[in-house]
């Protein structure tokens, strides 16, 4: 057997060889191949269970944790996910996040230093330490992101787990630095400002003879490079060999993205400056002749709490004085053509239709405000603001050479709006000459331009809020009621959106409510149809009935407007005070995002939504019978009010302070109360919400969504604001005038 065993191998001696040496090159190409200066020297084994261990380290209570996934009940159900903010949705991104790698004896010293010089100019600024079982509450900072692995050598990967997981989609560049670093932050703003944001970025001062970037001169990476280093961390820590942090972040970066550090990206450099003196102060007259010094975006190393404050005021200085210098430059350039100095000229037409209108006015009265009226007066805030012009004018007359001058009236006042510079007035003023007793009139300019933006903060609203609509029928409306409600069933219903339609129907007083004389049996029948057909989903629909009192005449919503306080006192029992609710009537044709509008517009103890209805013009004059958005088909009508949106709690609130001049309806028999000649015009519920609630923002706005068909006008004053447009009507008027001649 030993023979046979020997000349088996005897027989197969080259394939043993092959096989030997192929197991031997395999192992030697196995490792990725590292930067010269990043050789590996030892290479330590690791379970995955360690390196979960060292990269969870963290004891920040704004760590991230890991989410258990629930099972989804219905998997083919559509549901709508939306961001919490709309930065997030759009893709929006802050510019520079600031990691300090620092310790817990420097907290209360340097790391407070660094956050007093830089906290406020970039976006967001980390201090990253080691901290055992819980962060102590006797330092004077925040941020501080504590991680219990001491391990020094691990410390640039816990950093990068942690903002990885954070903030990986909020910003664009994440710049790393050590505690004793100062960074000249508006440098860095500057800098990062120019660089691409699709650039992949490792940038920094490479250290001497190697190919990473030094972390005491400060690293900056872009978004996509650390996205790369996280989704391969676990191999980086296996591989960390070394104690220095700048060598691990270099590895990782090599690995991860096959990229070295960089000197410059797009013609822009990170220059840093190394002290050389532990004393600061007797030697900055030196250090500021220095071309390096003077352009440096780091300086290091800044042991002293005034060598911080020191280095700061000096460059801060220096930006100072070039923000002057670019200044001088700017007003040099300034020509006599521009009014005022430094103002942007008002944007030009593209076509002489789009020219600004220009409105003419004087001390009481506008002219052809609109399209639809020829004269209005001047509001409280309009004689307000031309009073402070007037007086301003005064003045600068008594101050210039016109002291023997005496104001007597504006004569003519033109202003204009410009949606880029603001509001422009050419003001012809009359004036009495003291010594000689002449009249004789001036014309001066005023602009008022547009001051900075300013962003209000608005409580947290979605979409997936249930709109609550108020749905009012009378006995008179029930084909155009049925009507609404074919469409609201394939429109809303069929697309299962989250409402709850509530019809209400108003009986007079003698009507049947059951049997076949019902007049809203149909209705009835409807709603009960649709409730069962979509009684799984989150669309509702209901009915409730209000009795109207016994008078001698039936009782109608268009003459007697303060039904409508009626209606909401009684519906928002059924509905609930929580509830968002939409006020609408049989005229309307809505759409989903009109209804998702009204979820966003509409904020509880904040805001109301007012908005403005496209109002159809007769179908017989203008011979169209879609509610298409055209000046052909219709009109948005600013003087109708009754559609509207709010919370109940913030009408209740309202209402209370309302009831001494309207009672509230607590049931039917109480509608008879206000009935009378001095309540039954009462009926603006936006009025209500702007004389009663003056905490609330009151929202209105054009809405393409809400489309209100023609139907005659109680109004006197508006009777004919719906008939056609001027166009149309003077081509109907050509026409019967060409058969009456004819005939």
């Amino acid at each position: 057997m030993f023979k046979g065993t020997i000349r088996f191998f005897s027989e197969n001696v080259y394939l043993f060889m092959g096989i030997l040496i192929g197991l031997y090159f395999s192992n030697i190409f196995s490792y990725t191949e590292a930067p010269s200066s990043c050789t590996i020297k030892t290479r330590s084994i690791r379970n995955e269970t360690e390196i979960q261990e060292i990269i969870n380290s963290s004891v920040n209570k704004f760590a991230p944790k890991p989410l258990i996934k629930k099972p989804v009940s219905n998997p083919n159900k559509p549901k709508l996910i939306r961001p919490r903010y709309y930065s997030t949705e759009l893709g929006i991104r802050e510019k520079l996040f600031v990691g300090i790698f620092t310790s817990e004896e420097k907290i209360n010293s340097q790391a407070i230093h660094i956050n007093k010089t830089i906290g406020h100019i970039v976006d967001k600024i980390k201090f990253f330490i080691t901290a055992q079982y819980k962060l102590k509450t006797q330092y004077n900072l925040t941020g501080l992101v504590g991680f219990t692995d001491s391990r020094h050598k691990y410390r640039p990967f816990q950093v990068i787990k942690f903002v990885a997981d954070t903030f990986s989609q909020g910003y664009d560049y994440y710049f790393f630095a050590n505690d004793y670093t100062f960074i000249n932050a508006h440098r860095l703003n500057e800098i990062i400002k120019k660089i691409s944001v699709s650039m992949d970025v490792y940038l920094g001062k490479r250290v001497k003879d190697g190919s990473y970037c030094n972390l005491d001169s400060g690293i900056l990476i872009s978004a996509s490079v650390l996205k790369a280093m996280r989704n391969h961390l676990d191999w980086c820590i296996m591989n960390a060999v070394s104690e220095d942090p700048s060598e691990n972040i270099g590895r990782c970066a090599y690995h991860s993205f096959a990229i070295s550090c960089q000197e410059s990206v797009q013609m822009e450099s990170l220059p840093s400056f190394k002290i050389k003196h532990f004393e600061l102060l007797p030697h900055l007259k030196e250090m500021t002749m220095k071309k390096e010094f003077n352009e440096a975006v780091t300086v290091y190393p800044v042991l002293k709490k005034d060598d911080f404050y020191t280095l700061n005021a000096y460059f801060l200085k220096q930006r100072l004085a070039m923000l002057q210098e670019e200044t001088q430059d700017i007003s040099t350039l300034l020509t006599g053509e521009e009014w005022p100095p430094g103002q942007r000229q008002g944007a030009k037409p593209a076509t002489r239709f789009d020219l600004p209108r220009q409105y003419y006015f004087n001390a009481t009265h506008i002219f052809f405000p609109d399209d639809f009226s020829t004269l209005k007066q001047l509001n409280k805030a309009e004689l307000k603001e031309h009073e402070e012009i007037i007086e301003e004018i005064k003045l600068k007359t008594l101050n210039g050479n016109g002291k023997n001058l005496k104001y007597m009236e504006l004569v003519n006042g033109y202003k204009l709006f410009d949606l880029s510079r603001g509001m422009d007035y050419t003001l012809d003023v009359k004036f009495e000459d003291l010594n000689s007793g002449k009249q004789l009139i001036k014309r001066f300019e005023v602009c008022k331009p547009l001051g900075n933006i300013e962003i209000i903060q608005v409580p947290y609203v979605t979409e997936n809020t249930r709109v609550n609509i108020l749905f009012p029928v009378q006995e008179t409306e029930v084909p155009l009621a049925t009507e609404f409600l074919t469409n609201y069933a394939s429109l809303i219903m069929d697309r299962k959106e989250k409402t709850f339609l509530l019809v209400i129907l108003l009986y007079q007083y003698n009507s049947e409510s059951k049997g076949s004389k019902d007049p809203f049996a149909e209705l009835k029948s409807f709603s009960t149809a649709a409730a069962n057909k979509y009684k799984n989903d989150d669309v509702k629909i209901a009915w409730l009935s209000i009795r109207l009192p016994d008078l001698p005449k039936p009782l109608y919503l268009e003459d007697n407007r303060a039904l409508n306080f009626a209606i909401v006192d009684l519906a928002l029992k059924k509905i609930g005070l929580d509830s968002l609710t939409l006020i609408l009537d049989v005229y309307c044709n809505i759409s989903v995002e009109f209804l998702n509008r009204v979820r966003m517009n509409t904020i509880q103890d904040f805001q109301i939504f007012n908005p403005i209805p496209f109002r159809q013009y007769n179908p017989k004059v203008t011979q169209m019978n879609t509610l298409d958005i055209n000046k052909f088909n219709g009109h948005f009508d600013r003087e109708e009010y009754k559609y509207i949106s709010f919370y109940g709690k913030d009408y209740v609130i309202a209402r209370k302070k309302h009831q001494h001049i309207l009672p509230l309806i607590r049931v039917d028999n109480d509608i008879s109360n206000i009935l009378d000649e001095d309540h039954k015009t009462i009926g603006n519920i936006f009025e209500m919400f702007i004389k009663y609630y003056d905490k609330l923002h009151c929202m209105r706005a054009t809405e393409m969504g809400l489309k209100i068909r023609y139907h005659d006008e109680t109004d006197w004053r508006r009777k004919n604001a719906f008939l056609g447009s001027e166009a149309e009507l003077a081509k109907l008027m050509l026409t019967k005038k060409e058969i009456y001649e004819a005939s």
